[in-house]
C-alpha cells in the first residue's frame, strides 16, 4: 500500500478556525474553543480519568538558537526514562530560526509544518512563505534550505496546507502547497526553490465563498486527496504534462456510465452503496486504510460526529460505502469506559478530531469532549476539553473494541492552538498525538502513557515524524528537532501502580549521580512525585551501594550522601516542581537530610573523642545496645554500620543516652561527673545540628511552619533534655566540686537553649494539631502548656544562680517571657528604683518591647506588693499604665494613678467600683470618702446641671456603711458588761440573747442571724440582704426605725434577683406585723378614740409608715398588706440565696419562715393596716402644714 505524509497538513475543523463570511457554528455560551493548553495549570488531570500519565516531560528549548553548527544528536538529553529517551537531534536552518523567532505570538496560528520521514526532508510555513530542507542533513551539518512563495488568500492569513511528492532517494521531492481557498501551487521539484521557488503550475478548486479546505492527504506518490469544510473530497492527480508534472483535480463522484463492468459488479457486491448519499458537514479528518481486491484504496473520512467509507477505484471515480452518525456510540463509550459523569449528550459537546488506521484493521479515532469548568481559567468560556482514543472495528456495523485517555487536557483560554494530528508507532501499538504544546504518547499494550511538554509558552510543536523500524519520532518545534525513543518493551511492561512512581525516582536519580541540567521533571501527578523523592532520599539515608560507593572512610562516605540529598532539592527546585510536593512529603525529605547532617557531626565529634584516646564511650555504648536491640549488632564495625545504614534513628539514640548513663555509673562504677559531659555532647551535637540545619535550609524545601509531629520535640526527648539539665545543675552545685564541673557548667546554658527551643517546637505542632481538633491534641496542649509556664522561671533561675545571667535574659527575650524577664530584673534590689542593678535593663526592655513588657512588669511589682515603685515610673512611661489598667482592670490600685494624673472622675469611678466589691468595712468606709471627695473635685472642675448620680450612689453606699457603723455599735455594747477576754463565738451568743431573744423559737433563723454578727465583730461588710435581714430580725422595741431603714436598703437594692427582692420586701412587712402584740392593741373596751391612735403609735408599723412617708417613696410600690406578708420566700429562693446549703438547712429556713407565716395569718390586721395607714398620713400632712 502506498505509504502518506507522516505528517499531513493541519486539519482546520471549526473549533479552530471560522471564515469570516461562514454561518458560525453553535458551540454554547462562550464561541468556539480553541485546541490546546498552554499553562500547567490547565492540563491538571481529574482523578476520575482513570488512565492517567505515567509522566510528562517538559522539554526545554529556550536558548536553542544555537546558529547553524548542529550538536552532535547524542550530546543532549532533554528527558530520560526507561521507557523514553529525548535528545537533541538537529537545529533548524537559520532561515527558519530567524523566521520563527521572530514571529513571537502569532506564531501560534500563522505557521504550519510537518517532517517527512519517507522523503527526509521538512517543511514549515507561513501565509507567505515555506521553507524546506533535508532534516537528516542537519544532523551533519548546514542543511540546504529551499524557499517558496505560497498560494495566497487575499482576506485570510492562515498557512497553507502541504503536502510532499516523493520520488527515489537520489531524487529531491516535489512540493503541493495549497491554500485555505483551494489555490495550489505545484514544484515537481523542491530544487527550485534555490532558485526562487518561481516557476510553479497553478490550479484551484472550485469551491464556494464560505468554503474551505481542511485537509491534504497524500494517499501514494501520484494522489493526493482534499477534504473541505462544506464536506466535500477532492482528488488531486498527479499526471505527467510536457515532461512536467501537472495536477488534475476532480470532487469525489460515481461513474457517469451505468454500463460499466466496474459499476455493475460495485453494484452486485459492495452492500447496496449506490443508494448511499453524503450529506454535508466539516470533514475534520481524512485517513487512507487498506488496498482493494481490484487495486482500489479504501478512505476514511471524519464529518462532523459522522464516519464515512470511500473507496477510491483505479479507474478514477470513488464509491460512498459508509456513513454513520457514530455520536451516541462514543457518549455512550465514554460513559461506560472513561467514567464520564455527563449525561447531556448536548453539555458533552462531543468532537471527532483525528482518524487513523491500525496494522490490525482497527479505526483510531481521537475525540474531545467536554469537562468540568476550570476554576483558574480567566476566561469567561473556561471549560475544560478532555481526549480520548476509541478503537472501532466495522463489521457491517460499527463497534467499539476499546478505549483510552489521551493524558492531555485543555480550555478555551489554552494557547498554542492546532488541530490534533493522530500518528501510528509499531502498527497502532503505540499511538501519538501532537498538540500544539505537546506529544502525547498511548500504549495500547499496556497502561504506559507519556506527555512530552514544551516548556516555554511561545514554542509550539510543528510536525511529528515516525520511524517505525527504529522506534523513534522525530519533533519538529518552532526551536529545534527533537528525537524521541522508545523501548517498547519497556512500555509494555508498565504497571500502573508502580510505573509513575518509578520513573520519576529514576529520572530524580540520573539528576543526583549525574546532574540536573540535561535532565527536567516529569509533569506527573503529585503522588508519584513525592514518593519517588522521598523513596530516593530514604535510599540515600540508606547508604543505597546504587547511590553510594562503598567507602570506609565515613566522613567522605556521609559527605557524599549529604551532597545527594541536596543535590536532590537542587534539582526539585531547579525545575519549579517543589509546589507540586506537599508540605508532609517536604518536611520528611528536609528531616532526612537533617538526620544525616546531625549523625555526620556526632560522626566527627565522636572521631575526636577517639583520637583523644578515651577508652570508654556513652555513645559507643549506646548505639550497641541500640543495634543489638534491632537485631543489627552482627556487623564487624557496630558503629560505622549505624552511620551508615541507622542514621534515620538517630533521635532513638539521644533518647537512650540517659538510661545508658545511669547503667554504667550504677552498674559499671563510673563517676558520674566523668560521663555526663560527654552525655550532654552527644544530645546537644544532634538537636542543635538538626535545628542549625532546618533553619539554614527551610527556605529551600519551603518549610510552613510548625512542623508536623516534629523528632527533635518529640516527648521523651524534651524529657531527655530537661533530665540532662536537672542532672548538669545538680552536679554543679553539690558541695563536693569535681575537675569537670567547669565543663558541665558551660554546658547548662546549652542545655536550655536546646530544652526550649524544643518545648516551643512542641507547642507550636501542638497548638496546630488542636486547631485541627486531632485526638488528643487538646489536652496535650494545656499540660505542656502548663508544665511551660512552671518549667521556663525555674530554667532562667538555674542560670541566674548559676552565673549566667546574661543567658536567662537572652533566652526569656527570645521566647518573649516577659514574666520571667520581670522576675530576673528584680531579683536583687527592688526599692528604691535607683538602687537596681537592672535599671537601664528595665528601661530598655520597655522601650523595646513597650506594653508587652510592661504589663508583666507591673504585674510583678502589684503580685509582689511593691506599688512604691509602680507609681515612681518615668512620665514617659504613663501610657503604658493607662494600657495595663485598662486590659487588666484593678480600681484597688489604678484609683491611685487616676489621683496622681487629676483624672477625679476615672478615680472616683473606680473607688466606687472597688468599694462594691470590699469586705472589709473600715476599707469599704475610707474608699467611699475619698472616692466621694474625688468626686466633688471633678463637680467643683467640670460642674453639670443633670443629676448626678454618681454622687447618689456614693451617699447610698455611705449610709449603708452607717447602717454597719450603728448595728456594730449597738450590738457590741451588749460587750461591755462581759468579763474578761471572750471568744468570738461567746460574743456572738452574749449579742444574740441580749439583741434578738425574739428568735428564740426560730432555731434555724438564729443560726443564719450568729453568722451576720459574726461578719459584723470581724469589721466585715454584711451583704444588702443580709442587713435587712439583721435589721429585720433583732429586736426593734427601742428602734423600731430599723425596719424602715430595711424597706430602704432594699429600695435602693436593684442588683437583687426581683424574685428574692420582693420575698425580702415581704419578710420585713411580715416582721412589722408580727413586733407588736396586736391582740393587746385591739382591745377598745373603755378606750378613748385618743388613746386607740396613741397605742397605734406607738407600733412599729406606724412609725414604719411614717418614715416611708417622710422619705417620700410610694407606699403603693413597697408595702405589703397582711395578705401578702403572708407568703414566705420559696425553697428555690432560699438556695439561690445560700447556693451550697445543704437541703436539710434550708428546708429548716424554710419551716421557720412559714411558722412568721401562721403566726401573721392567726391575726386579723386588714382593718387596723388601713387605720394605721391613714394615721401616720395624716400626722405626717399635719406636721408638713
Amino acid at each position: 500500500m502506498a505509504t502518506f505524509s507522516a505528517s499531513p497538513a493541519p486539519r482546520r475543523s471549526m473549533r479552530l478556525r471560522q471564515i469570516p463570511t461562514s454561518p458560525t457554528r453553535n458551540l454554547g455560551p462562550g464561541g468556539s474553543r480553541l485546541g490546546t493548553p498552554m499553562n500547567a495549570s490547565e492540563r491538571s488531570f481529574d482523578g476520575s480519568m482513570r488512565a492517567s500519565v505515567y509522566s510528562a516531560m517538559d522539554i526545554d528549548e529556550e536558548g536553542s538558537d544555537r546558529g547553524a553548527t548542529p550538536v552532535p544528536p547524542t550530546s543532549t538529553y532533554f528527558a530520560k526514562s526507561d521507557q523514553l529517551a529525548v535528545s537533541f537531534y538537529s537545529d533548524l536552518p537559520v532561515e527558519v530560526m530567524q523566521v520563527l523567532k521572530n514571529a513571537g505570538v502569532l506564531l501560534w496560528g500563522a505557521y504550519t509544518g510537518g517532517i517527512d520521514t519517507s522523503t527526509g526532508f521538512a517543511l514549515v510555513a507561513s501565509a507567505e512563505t515555506c521553507f524546506v530542507w533535508q532534516h537528516s542533513q542537519a544532523v551533519k551539518g548546514i542543511p540546504t534550505c529551499y524557499i517558496f512563495s505560497c498560494p495566497r488568500d487575499y482576506d485570510q492569513m492562515a498557512a497553507p496546507l502541504h503536502g510532499l511528492i516523493p520520488y527515489s532517494t537520489s531524487r529531491e521531492p516535489g512540493l503541493i502547497l495549497m491554500s485555505p481557498s483551494g489555490q495550489i501551487r505545484l514544484w515537481d521539484s523542491i530544487s527550485i526553490g534555490l532558485a526562487g521557488g518561481d516557476h510553479f503550475s497553478s490550479s484551484s478548486l472550485t469551491l464556494s465563498s464560505d468554503d474551505y479546505v481542511t485537509n491534504l492527504l497524500r494517499v501514494d506518490a501520484q494522489t493526493f486527496i482534499a477534504s473541505t469544510s462544506s464536506g466535500t473530497l477532492y482528488r488531486l492527480m498527479l499526471v505527467p504534462l510536457g515532461g512536467k508534472l501537472q495536477l488534475t483535480t476532480h470532487a469525489f463522484a460515481r461513474p457517469s456510465s451505468a454500463l460499466s463492468l466496474t459499476r455493475i459488479y460495485t453494484s452486485i457486491f459492495a452492500h447496496g452503496s449506490s443508494s448511499t448519499v453524503s450529506e454535508p458537514g466539516n470533514v475534520n479528518a481524512v485517513a487512507v486504510g487498506r488496498s482493494t481486491v481490484d487495486g482500489g484504496k479504501d478512505v476514511w473520512a471524519l464529518v462532523d460526529t459522522r464516519i464515512q467509507k470511500w473507496e477510491l477505484k483505479p479507474e478514477g471515480w470513488e464509491d460512498l460505502l459508509v456513513d454513520e452518525e457514530l455520536s451516541a456510540l462514543i457518549a455512550r463509550v465514554l460513559r461506560a469506559k472513561l467514567n464520564v459523569r455527563e449525561q447531556d449528550d448536548a453539555r458533552l459537546d462531543l468532537e471527532f478530531l483525528d482518524i487513523a488506521i491500525s496494522n490490525a484493521g482497527f479505526l483510531v479515532l481521537l475525540v474531545s469532549y467536554a469537562g468540568s469548568e476550570d476554576p483558574n481559567a480567566m476566561s469567561i468560556n473556561a471549560t475544560r476539553r478532555f481526549y480520548a482514543l476509541i478503537h472501532l472495528r466495522h463489521l457491517g456495523t460499527f463497534n467499539a473494541e476499546a478505549c483510552h485517555s489521551v493524558p492531555y487536557q485543555s480550555t478555551s483560554s489554552s494557547g498554542a492552538p492546532m488541530h490534533p494530528r493522530v500518528q501510528l508507532i509499531l502498527g497502532g501499538d503505540i499511538i501519538s498525538i501532537q498538540f500544539g504544546d505537546a506529544i502525547a504518547l498511548v500504549s495500547t499494550r499496556s497502561e504506559y502513557q507519556d506527555r512530552l511538554e514544551l516548556k516555554s509558552n511561545f514554542d509550539r510543536t510543528l510536525g511529528v515524524g515516525i520511524f517505525n523500524a527504529e522506534s523513534t519520532i522525530l519533533v519538529l518545534t518552532s526551536g529545534v528537532m527533537l528525537k524521541a525513543h522508545i523501548d517498547s518493551n519497556n512500555i509494555r511492561d508498565v504497571n500502573l501502580e508502580t510505573g509513575k512512581i518509578n520513573l520519576i525516582k529514576s529520572i530524580m536519580t540520573q539528576a543526583v549521580l549525574y546532574g540536573s541540567i540535561p535532565l527536567l521533571p516529569p509533569e506527573v501527578d503529585e503522588e508519584s512525585l513525592m514518593q519517588g523523592a522521598e523513596q530516593l532520599s530514604k535510599s540515600i539515608l540508606e547508604s543505597d551501594p546504587l547511590l553510594v560507593l562503598r567507602n570506609n572512610d565515613l566522613h567522605s562516605q556521609m559527605t557524599t550522601r549529604k551532597d545527594r540529598l541536596s543535590f536532590l532539592i537542587q534539582f526539585i527546585n531547579d525545575n519549579t516542581v517543589l509546589g507540586k510536593i506537599s508540605q508532609s512529603s517536604r518536611q520528611k525529605l528536609a528531616i532526612d537530610a537533617e538526620r544525616l547532617y546531625a549523625a555526620h557531626q556526632l560522626w566527627l565529634q565522636h572521631n575526636d573523642l577517639l583520637s583523644a584516646g578515651h577508652t570508654f564511650s556513652v555513645l559507643h555504648e549506646t548505639v550497641h545496645s541500640y543495634m543489638g536491640d534491632i537485631q543489627e549488632g552482627h556487623h564487624e564495625d557496630v558503629m560505622r554500620a549505624f552511620f551508615k545504614l541507622r542514621v534515620a534513628d538517630v533521635g532513638m539514640i539521644a533518647v537512650r543516652i540517659p538510661e545508658i548513663l545511669m547503667r554504667a555509673v550504677n552498674t559499671a562504677g563510673h563517676d558520674l561527673a566523668e560521663l555526663l559531659p560527654e552525655a550532654n555532647r552527644v544530645v546537644l551535637c544532634i538537636l542543635k545540628s538538626a535545628f542549625e540545619y532546618r533553619d539554614y535550609n527551610k527556605g529551600v524545601y519551603g518549610l510552613a511552619l510548625p512542623m508536623i509531629n516534629p523528632w527533635t520535640s518529640d516527648v521523651n526527648i524534651i524529657e531527655v533534655v530537661r533530665g540532662l539539665f536537672d542532672q548538669t545543675t545538680k552536679q554543679i552545685e553539690t558541695p563536693m566540686p569535681s575537675p569537670r564541673d567547669q565543663e558541665l557548667r558551660t554546658q547548662l546554658p546549652e542545655l536550655a537553649y536546646v530544652l526550649f527551643a524544643c518545648m516551643h517546637e512542641r507547642l507550636e505542632w501542638i497548638e496546630s494539631a488542636a486547631k485541627n481538633q486531632e485526638a488528643g491534641a487538646q489536652a496535650e496542649l494545656l499540660d505542656l502548656q502548663r508544665k511551660t509556664l512552671s518549667l521556663r522561671p525555674n530554667v532562667l533561675e538555674t542560670l541566674r544562680r548559676n552565673g549566667h545571667s546574661g543567658s536567662a535574659f537572652s533566652l526569656a527575650e527570645q521566647y518573649h517571657d516577659f514574666a520571667s524577664l520581670a522576675a530576673l530584673c528584680n531579683k536583687e534590689v527592688v526599692y528604691p528604683p535607683a538602687n537596681n542593678p537592672h535599671l537601664l535593663r528595665i528601661q530598655n526592655y520597655l522601650d523595646r518591647f513597650k506594653e508587652e513588657f510592661a504589663t508583666e512588669l507591673y504585674r510583678w511589682y502589684i503580685q509582689h506588693g511593691e506599688l512604691r515603685v509602680l507609681f515612681t515610673q518615668d512620665d514617659m512611661h504613663v501610657g503604658y499604665m493607662d494600657k495595663f489598667f485598662a486590659a487588666i482592670p484593678n480600681p484597688a490600685i489604678s484609683w491611685i494613678h487616676d489621683l496622681g494624673l487629676h483624672r477625679y472622675e476615672a478615680a472616683a469611678l473606680a473607688l466606687l467600683t472597688e468599694s462594691k466589691e470590699a469586705t472589709n468595712l473600715a476599707s469599704k468606709r475610707f474608699m467611699l470618702s475619698v472616692g466621694k471627695l474625688t468626686h466633688l473635685a471633678h463637680l467643683q472642675s467640670a460642674p453639670s446641671p443633670e443629676p448626678d448620680k454618681v454622687l447618689e450612689n456614693f451617699h447610698d453606699d455611705l449610709d449603708f456603711v452607717s447602717v454597719h457603723t450603728e448595728l456594730r455599735e449597738d450590738f457590741t455594747s451588749v460587750l461591755a458588761s462581759l468579763r474578761g477576754r471572750q471568744s468570738l463565738e461567746s460574743q456572738t451568743d452574749a449579742i444574740v440573747k441580749a439583741k434578738a431573744a425574739g428568735l428564740a423559737d426560730r432555731t434555724a433563723l438564729t443560726l443564719v442571724f450568729k453568722d451576720f454578727m459574726r461578719t459584723l465583730l470581724q469589721g466585715k461588710v454584711l451583704s444588702l440582704e443580709d442587713a435587712v435581714d439583721v435589721l429585720s430580725l433583732k429586736d426593734n422595741d427601742e428602734t423600731p426605725e430599723a425596719f424602715a431603714i430595711a424597706l430602704k436598703l432594699l429600695v435602693q437594692a436593684h442588683q437583687i434577683p426581683d424574685a428574692r427582692r420582693a420575698s425580702a420586701f415581704r419578710s420585713v412587712w411580715r416582721r412589722v406585723y408580727l413586733h407588736d402584740d396586736w391582740p393587746t392593741l385591739q382591745k377598745t373596751d373603755h378606750v378613748p378614740d385618743s388613746e386607740l391612735n396613741d397605742r397605734f403609735r406607738n407600733t412599729a408599723l406606724y412609725v414604719t409608715f411614717a418614715a416611708m412617708i417622710r422619705e417620700g417613696f410610694q407606699l403603693e410600690e413597697y408595702e405589703a398588706n397582711p395578705q401578702v406578708a403572708l407568703l414566705p420566700p420559696t425553697m428555690d429562693e432560699i438556695s439561690s440565696r445560700w447556693p451550697g446549703m445543704p437541703y436539710e438547712d434550708v428546708e429548716s429556713l424554710f419551716n421557720d419562715y412559714v411558722l412568721e407565716q401562721d403566726r401573721l395569718g392567726e391575726l386579723e390586721l386588714d382593718d387596723v393596716y388601713d387605720k394605721v395607714r391613714v394615721l401616720a398620713e395624716e400626722d405626717i400632712l399635719d406636721l408638713q402644714t
